[in-house]
């Protein structure tokens, strides 16, 4: 390591930032055109191969892959670096540009390979990131041929990052090759299973809820808005009309726990109720919407009847709701994972969870590893569908979309009920865009063409790859001096419980993937005292603030976690921090956490990472979106610093850092911003 990084001295923060808020917009087709004219680049028409990583499993906070690139090089490169050869090592120059957009990607850096002289040697570099989430970082430091170190303390995390880093690099594109192969097979029997239970030419269907009250049926809302000029109203004696303009919308929310307890009924076989409570009030076609119709009702009434038919065997779990959780609190009425489904939601996933275990069986028993690799991200897949295929799910009469589940969560922290759900088109619609098996140079968001892009990408890296389930505050029983970086996005204080959220997908993971346990779950790769046979995962040791007095807790858990990283980290070693928050209290605690683990603060960057279109904050308020990386070393080995210049280099990166050309920054975010960086470097 250079006694002192490029990363404390400079870092073309205007780039990254255009960059990491192009990356991590919702909707980026105008932004990357947008960018194509900033570059001087042409692009004809406006479709972009645009295969994303988070496309293969829902995770909370994914972070831009630019801006992890740019930390992981800038850390290991000395000062005398020249802003040219920087971006030019990054992959960021305008001949690559040319060469990516002229293949049909977007003109990010997260698509275009580094350009790093080999005699830079950063092979002999370890970096490691204890809390890696979604992979973001580790990704990317693979990808400079930088040996890898990733570690997670939650099993679906863990997962998604053997299947976002490790197994593309080892298995490569075969990895692919095969995957799509066994997708369509799945695709085959989807069809041949599920559609007697779906009209092929539908593309959505709304649910109404309603509930039986004093002899009376109740519904929990009157207007339906489908899209910004048309809804359906509930007359008086029950009867639907569609009109238009959206109207007001009210839901009778004192209503949902009967509603529930309804459901619950209907899902034990109460039929009787199916028809009442989950009343089919609309289907969306390609010609648009009209009201649902005997055919449909029919459908859903043969769905109803196969589930009840499996009553007794449904391989989809039937376990507890977890006490435990926040953001299944709202929901708890329901008493059982099962009843977080309706009746045809739940025959269907109970098909394919039943389909993919099997699966996995066979491909492990033949392929070992690389065929729990497979199998594992078919279940990734299901995940995907189940997030679609919920009654957590909503309407989005805005992009005539279904919200999935996750939205839900996003909106609210937690997962909460409205006056009506939707359902997704499984075999015909769902499965395909979840996996794009034939996806020709264009994505919507499919596994397949993801898998495509990192094998092709990590194929043949001479570096290693490893990938544990770790508890962070337990790092010094495996990693002592090891690290020449430790890059880290931990949790954001309270912004997110990732282990209440992860909750609604883990059972699932664990029924379809438990033939694959040995090869996913081996005994040197659980670095705690977890088994992937529990139904819930780990939370005791989660570094979080959960509930009140949880901001204590936060700062303890994070000094622990920071003390052991120093045991991680070589002598000279960089540590690399990320936060955000909108709260001075989240700061402090953390930045405490920092000086008690004894960090001296050697730089502070200020880089976009969230869009303006996200609502990043708990109970979806508006929140900042900047992050503030702290670089930071061991205390000892920071021999003098001029805490005065490493302010005014954060008040110059702050004025670069916008989301887009003319942007202005809020004054209030600013502020905090300023004020947490002025906070962190005069405890640090």
């Amino acid at each position: 390591m250079p006694s002192k990084s490029l990363l404390e001295y400079w870092i073309p923060v205007g780039v990254l930032s255009r960059d990491s808020a192009i990356e991590m917009s919702f909707k980026p087709t105008p932004a990357y055109l947008a960018r194509c004219r900033e570059l001087g680049l042409t692009h004809v028409g406006r479709n972009f191969y645009d295969p994303k990583i988070r496309s293969l499993h829902p995770w909370l906070a994914r972070r831009s892959r630019s801006v992890a690139r740019a930390l992981n090089l800038a850390a290991l490169l000395p000062p005398n670096i020249s802003a040219e050869e920087f971006l030019s090592f990054l992959g960021f120059s305008m001949e690559s540009l040319v060469k990516e957009t002229s293949r049909g990607y977007p003109p990010l850096i997260s698509y275009l390979k580094p350009n790093i002289p080999s005699n830079f040697g950063l092979g002999g570099f370890v970096i490691l990131d204890p809390m890696a989430g979604g992979g973001s970082i580790p990704l990317e430091s693979a990808l400079l041929g930088v040996n890898t170190v990733a570690c997670d303390y939650n099993p679906v995390s863990y997962l998604l990052l053997r299947a976002t880093v490790e197994f593309p690099a080892r298995y490569g594109l075969e990895l692919w090759r095969r995957l799509v192969g066994e997708v369509k097979a799945f695709l085959d029997y989807a069809v041949r299973e599920l559609s007697p239970y779906y009209d092929a030419n539908v593309e959505g269907y709304i649910i109404l809820r309603q509930v039986v009250l004093g002899g009376r049926v109740i519904p929990l809302q009157n207007v339906i808005p489908l899209s910004r000029d048309t809804s359906v109203r509930v007359c008086g004696d029950g009867s639907l009309t569609l009109s238009g303009g959206g109207g007001g919308v009210a839901v009778r929310r004192g209503l949902l726990r009967g509603w529930m307890e309804g459901h619950v009924k209907v899902m034990n076989g109460k039929s009787e109720l199916y028809n009442v409570l989950h009343r089919c009030v609309a289907v969306q076609t390609g010609d648009g919407f009209r009201l649902a119709g005997d055919s449909d009702l029919k459908l859903l009434l043969k769905a109803y009847e196969a589930y009840l038919s499996k009553l007794g065997s449904l391989i989809l779990p039937d376990i507890e709701l977890p006490r435990d959780n926040d953001v299944f609190s709202d929901i708890q009425p329901l008493g059982s994972y099962r009843m977080l489904f309706s009746p045809r939601q739940a025959l269907a996933l109970d098909r394919l969870i039943s389909y993919v275990r099997g699966r996995v069986g066979e491909l492990v028993e033949v392929d070992g590893e690389f065929g729990a690799a497979l199998g594992l991200y078919l279940a990734l897949g299901v995940d995907r569908v189940a997030d679609f295929n919920s009654i957590i799910t909503t309407w989005n009469h805005n992009t005539l979309t279904v919200r999935d589940s996750v939205g839900s969560y996003y909106k609210f922290r937690k997962f909460r009920l409205e006056g009506v759900y939707a359902e997704a088109i499984v075999p015909y619609r769902t499965l395909n865009w979840v996996y794009e098996p034939d996806e020709g140079g264009r994505t919507g968001g499919g596994i397949c063409p993801v898998v495509r892009d990192l094998a092709e990408r990590l194929e043949g890296k001479n570096c290693n790859i490893d990938v544990f389930m770790c508890d962070a505050m337990q790092l010094s029983k495996y990693f002592m001096g090891v690290a020449d970086v430790v890059n880290v996005d931990p949790p954001y204080y309270d912004q997110h419980i990732y282990s209440d959220f992860s909750e609604f997908f883990w059972p699932l993971l664990r029924v379809m993937l438990e033939p694959a346990f040995p090869h996913l779950f081996k005994k040197d790769r659980i670095l705690f005292d977890w088994s992937p046979s529990s139904w819930g995962v780990p939370k005791s040791n989660e570094i979080v603030a959960r509930g009140r007095g949880g901001g204590r807790d936060f700062e303890v858990k994070l000094e622990k976690a920071l003390r052991e990283i120093r045991v991680a980290l070589k002598d000279d070693g960089l540590l690399i921090f990320w936060f955000s928050h909108r709260s001075m209290e989240a700061w402090e605690a953390t930045v405490r956490a920092l000086e008690k683990a004894q960090f001296a603060i050697t730089a502070i960057i200020p880089l976009p990472s969230e869009h303006p279109t996200r609502s990043v904050t708990r109970g979806g308020r508006v929140g900042i979106n900047r992050v503030l990386i702290l670089v930071a070393r061991k205390r000892e080995s920071v021999k003098e610093r001029d805490k005065s210049r490493i302010l005014k280099r954060f008040e110059e990166y702050l004025l670069d850092s916008k989301m887009y050309p003319d942007e202005r920054i809020p004054e209030d975010e600013v502020r905090l911003l300023t004020r947490a960086a002025h906070y962190a470097i005069s405890k640090c």
